[in-house]
């Protein structure tokens, strides 16, 4: 199997360090890269082909936040971020700016080493209160005629699907409350992606709350 290729953003040369050696001691993982500021994770972000950046939110020169700026959502990377106090709203912010995960720097390694493996499996890596945040920011007065489904091609059970992705459900947990198959699910998410032109599952959560795909769904994310 090909290990997953990792870029370390930190300005910290000690936790860099930790982090190679922890990462070093895993064969399903190789560090590919590692930048010391914003500006260089910038860089990298635009020059380097690898699977995930770990990105510290206080980098030297700019947050993290701004690097996700920078580098905008049209990625074929995902995004952790990194912090060892981070203020909700920054993790929320973080989301929208298209990060796929966040995990504190006191975590243990398993943590981080299983917040890589569920980004790369697509799902989202955060807090309940986090994604009840971003959930509650997005809904908002809408005005639609009927069933909002309907307008987008859905069929029952792909809204059934984007409403447990709302809650914060990760594929295997779709697949045992829905009775299905973990593949199955991947297959339904690749055809709602497809309709509703989203990317990812940040973006398939934003697009459920705004347009009324949500109602009904009780946010409950573990991580």
């Amino acid at each position: 199997m090909t290990p997953t290729r990792i870029v370390i953003a930190d300005d910290h040369a000690i936790f860099r360090q930790g982090l190679r050696k922890l990462f070093d001691e895993q064969s399903e993982f190789c560090i590919v890269g590692e930048a010391s500021n914003g500006a260089e994770a910038v860089q990298i972000a635009n020059r380097l082909d690898f699977e995930v950046l770990l990105l510290d939110l206080q980098l030297g020169d700019m947050t993290g936040l701004d690097v996700l700026r920078r580098i905008g959502t049209d990625v074929k990377f995902h995004t952790i971020m990194l912090g060892a106090d981070i203020h909700q709203d920054d993790e929320v912010n973080a989301i929208l700016l298209g990060a796929a995960g966040i995990v504190r720097k006191y975590a243990a390694a398993e943590t981080l080493f299983k917040s890589i493996r569920s980004v790369l499996d697509g799902e989202i890596w955060v807090k309940r209160d986090v994604m009840k945040d971003l959930v509650g920011i997005l809904r908002g007065p809408r005005s639609s005629f009927g069933d909002p489904s309907s307008q987008f091609g859905l069929t029952s059970r792909e809204l059934d699907i984007v409403r447990a992705v709302v809650q914060g459900l990760g594929n295997k947990e779709i697949s045992e409350s829905l009775k299905i198959s973990p593949f199955t699910v991947k297959h339904y998410l690749t055809r709602i992606f497809n309709k509703l032109l989203v990317n990812n599952r940040v973006e398939l959560v934003i697009f459920a709350t705004r347009n009324g795909l949500s109602a009904g769904a009780h946010t409950t994310v573990a991580g």
